[in-house]
């Protein structure tokens, strides 16, 4: 019968390729523009009309920052499977699942509760921490009550202590990823009496991580700082801050990832000019998932940042 050949709509398949983008493992769109999120999920409904959208795509849904650009993570009433996609079956009460923005997905509570659970190190701590973050009129998403009284009322839940181990070390008061990783770096290690979203006195500032009582300020220094204009904010910021007699250190994630013992001497040694005499910090362990996409890692405190795009520090 000689070469098959199959026509799609008069086009070769192998025209149909050149002339389109793929928008997930066996599903293309026409055009070589980059599938945005919505064309995802349209895709993925399209496939599999009963999902429910789960974990990090149902936080996008919600509007939880930094959530947009893991995998797509979808349940589905059998198992599945599809490259480039988490599917996840299993028990799914009706009461868990809600329509957010015309797309089928599970509730607040339920989602902080599968991020806690299947989320990749300390990165379900990120995670949590976005979904009970206040913002400046005390309102968040959810709480770390609600997310416990979820827990209480779901006996024998899969990862229920998981939840519970982020719960202890979760905070409402970090702003993004990296300072949730600087505050777990600075706690773990002994010194927990820094206090994240620290007001400084005599300003109107607060600082990343913040001691009162020494006066020393712990500050994460990503991409966010780098342009002509925070500078100049960061700048009068600082001055104001320092104009208070308070020290400011500022922390990177190279050094969070791999210069932790020399990050935290120093915050050490300034804590011993101002007459702190506690042990020595210990230098933890920070796991941080492995790179899952090439693009930069996340440091700015803008939306839309992959929580995933770090590597792992042990």
């Amino acid at each position: 019968m000689g070469r098959r050949r199959e026509l799609l709509g008069g086009r070769t398949e192998h025209a149909l390729r050149q002339e389109s983008t793929p928008v997930i493992h066996g599903i293309r769109h026409d055009g070589a523009a980059t599938p945005s999120n919505d064309d995802v999920l349209e895709a993925l409904e399209s496939a599999y009309p009963d999902l429910v959208f789960v974990c990090w795509s149902a936080a996008a849904l919600h509007g939880v920052e930094y959530a947009v650009g893991h995998r797509p993570e979808i349940w589905l009433p059998a198992q599945g499977r599809r490259h480039g996609v988490v599917m996840r079956c299993g028990h799914l009460p009706v009461e868990d699942v809600v329509t957010v923005s015309g797309h089928v997905a599970t509730s607040i509570v339920r989602t902080a509760v599968d991020v806690a659970r299947f989320a990749e190190g300390d990165e379900k701590i990120a995670g949590v921490d976005q979904f009970i973050r206040a913002d400046r009129l005390g309102r968040s998403l959810t709480t770390k009550a609600a997310i416990l009284a979820y827990l209480d009322t779901h006996p024998g839940l899969y990862g229920a202590n998981r939840v519970r181990d982020v719960i202890a070390e979760a905070s409402n008061r970090a702003q993004s990823p990296w300072e949730t990783y600087s505050r777990l770096v600075v706690h773990r290690s002994g010194l927990d009496f820094f206090r994240p979203q620290q007001p400084v006195p005599g300003t109107p500032f607060h600082v990343d991580l913040g001691s009162g009582k020494y006066r020393i300020a712990i500050e994460y220094d990503g991409g966010y700082h780098r342009s002509t204009e925070q500078q100049r904010i960061d700048i009068a910021r600082w001055n104001a801050i320092t104009d208070q007699k308070w020290i400011i250190i500022r922390v990177t994630s190279p050094m969070l990832l791999s210069g932790r013992a020399t990050f935290l001497d120093r915050v050490a040694r300034e804590l011993r000019t101002r007459g702190w005499s506690g042990p020595s910090p210990t230098n933890p362990p920070l796991k941080l998932p492995k790179i899952h996409r090439l693009n930069d890692v996340p440091e700015s405190k803008s939306a839309g940042h992959s929580l995933q795009n770090v590597v792992q520090s042990d």
